[in-house]
């Protein structure tokens, strides 16, 4: 266990960029995820930026639209290696322009890939290297273990795989030169604690939405969990997946799910939870605690999204 969390008294978490946009919005949807968090406590305030999606210019886009920048962010998180969540990283240190930490597991740059019938597929990071992201600003934390990142934050670190069901995906990596499956170690969450209780924020969750809960419960001491937001990757699960999991989630408050979800996901998600559920997109914002339970995901006004109608696109 962690030492003692502490609690956030609120938070805003603002989903930069995702697969979708939700409608009537000017917002730029891109495959992958990049997330702000903006997090006070009694003692502090800091912004985290969790992920930087597939490419850098969406999350800068929507930035400006939202009314929000990278400058009072303090650190940057990367979930896992997946390029949907890292092949941001150069663009956005580049935007940022000075020194700042990005906290992530030792094997983040391990090679990662899927053996296709047409060929391999490389999906980890690809084309950044460490030297190269360092030299842009980057100040690497790397660290299988959970990290206190201030009152009521923490990272996961590597979740341990304890259900049955949330089984290893079909992908590769090499060690000592031998291709084996990848056992995505790297797989992490950020953890918000509240009065109510945890608010897990998840990237892919490859390693399960439920083995993630009882990680989180195990290493905070804290048995209620009160949001889920994040990827759930449902997508391709098998039916004892998302049937367990479904259920698992029926404990939790509020669940807020996107990307790798899918839609099956989603609608099985919706059918079970009902009103406690929300799909994200780009642009959405989900405050904690909860002051609209009717409007839990807001996005930004008629009149704003108007002032970013383009007339000569």
């Amino acid at each position: 266990m962690i030492k003692k969390l502490g609690y956030l008294t609120e938070a805003t978490i603002s989903i930069l960029a995702e697969d979708s946009i939700a409608f009537d919005t000017p917002f730029m949807g891109r495959f992958g995820l990049s997330v702000l968090l903006e997090l006070k406590a009694e003692t502090c305030e800091k912004h985290i930026l969790y992920d930087t999606n597939s490419a850098a210019a969406p999350i800068l886009h929507n930035l400006k639209i939202m009314g929000k920048s990278l400058d009072m962010v303090t650190a940057i998180f990367l979930s896992h290696c997946h390029y949907d969540h890292t092949d941001g990283l150069t663009g956005i240190l580049e935007a940022i322009d000075q020194p700042i930490p990005v906290i992530a597991h030792p094997e983040i740059f391990r090679p990662c890939f899927e053996i296709n019938p047409d060929g391999i597929r490389h999906i980890g990071i690809v084309g950044q290297s460490r030297e190269d992201l360092e030299q842009k600003g980057a100040i690497f934390t790397l660290t299988p273990n959970p990290l206190n990142l201030m009152a009521g934050v923490t990272t996961s670190g590597e979740i341990e795989r304890v259900t049955s069901f949330e089984v290893l995906e079909d992908l590769y990596t090499i060690v000592d030169g031998k291709v084996i499956q990848d056992h995505e170690r790297d797989d992490s969450a950020i953890i918000l604690n509240f009065e109510e209780g945890l608010v897990i924020v998840t990237g892919c969750c490859h390693a399960g939405i439920v083995n993630t809960m009882i990680h989180a419960k195990k290493i905070t001491g804290v048995d209620k969990i009160h949001a889920v937001v994040g990827g759930l990757h449902f997508m391709d699960a098998s039916e004892e997946k998302i049937e367990k999991s479904v259920k698992a989630l029926d404990e939790v408050d509020w669940v807020f799910a996107g990307h790798c979800t899918g839609f099956d996901g989603l609608r099985r998600l919706s059918n079970a939870l009902g009103d406690r559920f929300d799909p994200i997109h780009t642009g959405s914002m989900i405050h904690f605690p909860v002051e609209d339970p009717s409007n839990p995901v807001t996005t930004i006004p008629t009149i704003v999204r108007d002032l970013h109608r383009s007339y000569r696109e």
